[in-house]
């Protein structure tokens, strides 16, 4: 399960990511704030995207 999601050290400000909002909605966007202090998380690091929305991480989106 966590095994396959993004770790703190992963993350960077600015990249972009696809979140997991509390309502189960996913979103793209650019990552603000990582707000979880731990390196990994069993739901995903939790971030504030430069929109202002909040979730999950559940993967890093690569340049296509």
């Amino acid at each position: 399960m966590s095994a396959d999601l993004p770790t703190r050290r992963e993350l960077r400000q600015g990249m972009t990511v696809e979140i997991e909002q509390p309502d189960g909605d996913r979103i793209l966007g650019d990552v603000g704030v990582i707000k979880t202090d731990e390196r990994t998380h069993p739901e995903g690091i939790l971030v504030k995207l430069k929109s202002g929305a909040q979730g999950r991480v559940k993967r890093v989106v690569g340049d296509e």
